[in-house]
């Protein structure tokens, strides 16, 4: 791999811009790096991610729609004094009502520079959308490291979905993101790694940790040879066979001969996202289909070979119940997933609500129209009772575990209400 200046990388990593804002909330990233100006410590980055989808755009007088927001940053030290403070003004165009939406994904960004030297700070970004004058409070603590005597350090991790080579140099694509999910199968972790001797070789790992610190997994793992001083780009490609809901951190670290000698850490999260509703487990959704697809079809999912490949049949199976294809929303996931949630709360007993008979009812017909209870024979019983079908339940022990008594005709499964 070529050493790369300080402008080197800058530049790569502006030339693309096309990082994506996954989540429909305004996001902030806080990168740092060794300073690229005489007598400075560190050049700090800000980037705010903002979805059109979260701004209000109102028709032009021509074609299109136009919406506006301002962004406040401002960099406060340990005592609450405010050492930096930046005002910018965007105004985004959007040719369609759908574009305007956030159909597309389309997002805005800027990125903002600060040269601070070390020590801990707190920065915040305040997002007006000045058509409602809705705001979106952005706050980030950070502590700059010291980069200018250490013999060895990193800098921020930049995750990235792509890695192009232009002219003898790397293009990156950065993902402006903390979930991990939404990187797809291509992921990379990017640093910079800073020396002031020479090693022959050094060890770089990315490693999946616990909030408490503890390792998941080890994502990638690299030899860099002849270290001299300067500085070097370092890409990580990330194999992630799973991703574990836990994860918390991303670090990664720089070894000498085994010893740890720099490191650097980023906070992510592995949250799943289907149709604009966020999945904790994607396992456990997965395992919940049994009321809507065949056993085999679970199978399939559940085996697929990476995590990647089990969310593309996952999101396939229910694209093909989407009752309004080719949306931002699909009525039917939305539905069965609302219904799951609500069997849950309302008939728990010594198991989860959805596994219980009352639960299965629930989320293949949805509520009844009306419920009633009676005693018999000493024992407790609810009647449901929808437009064209009844289905009657005991309870045996006394703790509301109602059994159903009314068979279901084989092959029952759920389907969109349309409601």
């Amino acid at each position: 791999m070529e050493r790369l200046c300080s402008h080197s990388f800058l530049l790569a990593f502006l030339l693309v811009s096309s990082a994506r804002a996954q989540d429909l909330q305004p996001f902030m990233d806080v990168l740092c790096f060794a300073a690229d100006v005489p007598d400075s410590n560190a050049r700090l980055e800000v980037w705010t991610v903002v979805p059109y989808g979260t701004l209000t755009f109102r028709p032009t007088d021509t074609a299109g729609f136009r919406g506006r927001y301002t962004l406040n940053l401002s960099i406060r030290d340990t005592t609450g004094t405010v050492l930096r403070q930046q005002h910018t003004r965007r105004v985004l165009s959007a040719a369609t009502y759908s574009i305007a939406q956030g159909a597309t994904a389309a997002f805005d960004h800027v990125r903002m520079v600060e040269h601070l030297p070390e020590g801990p700070y707190t920065i915040a970004v305040l997002i007006t959308d000045e058509a409602t004058n809705r705001e979106y409070r952005l706050t980030r603590r950070y502590s700059v490291p010291n980069y200018r005597y250490p013999e060895f350090a990193l800098s921020s991790i930049v995750l990235a979905s792509k890695i192009e080579e232009r002219s003898g140099s790397p293009i990156i694509t950065p993902f402006f993101a903390e979930n991990l999910t939404q990187l797809g199968e291509s992921a990379f972790a990017v640093v910079e790694l800073y020396a002031k001797a020479y090693r022959e070789s050094m060890e770089v790992i990315a490693e999946l940790l616990t909030a408490q610190g503890n390792v998941l997994s080890t994502a990638s793992r690299t030899t860099v040879s002849a270290v001299w001083p300067g500085r070097r780009l370092v890409i990580l490609p990330l194999t992630f066979m799973d991703l574990p809901t836990e994860a918390r951190i991303l670090r990664v670290r720089l070894l000498s001969a085994g010893s740890l000698v720099a490191q650097s850490e980023r906070s992510v999260r592995v949250v799943w996202s289907f149709w604009g509703r966020t999945v904790a487990d994607l396992d456990q959704a997965i395992r919940q289909l049994r009321y809507v697809a065949t056993q085999a079809q679970i199978d399939s999912i559940l085996t697929a070979p990476t995590m990647g490949e089990k969310r593309n049949r996952f999101e396939a199976f229910w694209a093909a119940l989407d009752p309004t294809p080719g949306t931002l929303r699909n009525e039917a996931f939305e539905e069965y997933y609302n219904r799951i949630a609500q069997a849950n709360r309302l008939f728990r007993s010594y198991t989860e609500g959805w596994l219980t008979d009352r639960g299965m009812v629930y989320v293949i017909f949805g509520p009844p129209v009306r419920r009633e209870q009676f005693q018999s024979d000493g024992r407790q019983y609810e009647r449901w009772i929808y437009s064209d079908r009844e289905f009657l339940f005991v309870d045996y022990t006394g703790f509301e575990d109602y059994r159903l008594l009314t068979p279901l005709l084989p092959g029952t499964k759920y389907r969109y209400s349309g409601a």
